[in-house]
């Protein structure tokens, strides 16, 4: 007889997850080239899953209210009635169903395995994860993370890599600290980075404005995990480490318009910006006015 696992579909490729759903996702991650996350923006209408498994953490973000949803999560079943803000998790190999007697609206994140097993072995020194999996319930967290994170696919065309990688960090270690099954106590790190380790990080960011800079690689320079630099170095300048890149870029980017002798494109592209138009959005946000405002102070 084949097992269950064998009939249920393999949800980690995105042809997998077309089986699964009678509509392609609203909106996905898929071309921002994120390493471990992944998210994609739902809109379906009535519809009844085949069963499914994944090898990476799902995520499932409510955000829409629904009054009635049955999910079933291994051997375990339940009739949900979620909420905006309720948020499944479906750990790597869970068997998975869902029937929706009526149009859902959600965000799947999915977080990659051995990202996740990585920050347990940073933050708790073990290798072996072992998530439960949750039916629907009120997170806050992961809410916002959600939102936060469909908002930047739908404002940027090229999505910061750096951005979705603090976020992954941040997801992996609050499920480490909240859906496993053994209550891990994280090690507390005060003071800030060593001033010789945050001069050695903010000298490596300043020379590589233009370069797409990721966590792990300012983590490396500091010689500490991502999880303990993201809280150290946010300790240190209180800025995350996204911030700080983003403030410096536009910072840079101010003097160099200054100088009137570049166009904005070039300048944008000198600072580490997919295009001209996420440039603008990010100079304005940050000193409230546009680079062509800048330049014409010049």
């Amino acid at each position: 007889m084949p097992t269950q696992k064998a009939l249920a579909i393999d949800a980690t490729r995105v042809e997998g997850r077309r089986r699964i759903l009678p509509r392609r996702p609203v909106l996905s991650s898929h071309h921002a080239r994120w390493e471990n996350l992944y998210l994609e923006y739902h809109l379906q209408p009535e519809y009844e899953s085949p069963e499914h498994y994944a090898s990476h953490y799902t995520l499932a973000i409510r955000v829409r209210s629904q009054s009635h949803l049955e999910r079933s999560l291994g051997d375990c079943h339940k009739t949900e009635s979620p909420i905006p803000g309720d948020v499944a998790i479906i750990p790597p190999q869970t068997i998975h169903k869902v029937s929706s007697s009526q149009e859902s609206e959600f965000i799947a994140l999915c977080l990659n395995s051995e990202f996740v097993s990585n920050i347990a072995g940073d933050l708790v020194n073990q290798d072996v994860v072992e998530i439960i999996p949750h039916f629907s319930k009120p997170d806050p967290l992961i809410y916002q993370i959600g939102l936060a994170l469909k908002t930047a696919l739908e404002s940027d065309r090229s999505p910061s890599r750096l951005y979705a990688e603090s976020m992954a960090t941040a997801l992996s270690a609050h499920l480490l600290q909240h859906y496993s099954a053994a209550k891990h106590k994280f090690p507390e790190y005060q003071g800030g980075l060593p001033k010789y380790k945050l001069q050695r990080v903010i000298e490596f960011i300043i020379d590589n404005l233009a370069d797409n800079l990721l966590l792990d690689i300012m983590a490396k320079e500091a010689g500490i995990s991502q999880y303990h630099f993201c809280r150290l170095f946010k300790q240190s300048t209180g800025l995350s480490p996204y911030q700080y890149v983003m403030h410096c870029r536009i910072e840079r980017a101010r003097m160099l318009l200054l100088q009137n002798k570049q166009k904005i494109s070039e300048v944008a592209s000198q600072v580490g910006f997919a295009d001209q138009s996420q440039f603008t959005r990010h100079f304005k946000r940050v000193l409230g006015v546009t680079p062509k405002e800048i330049r014409a102070k010049s």
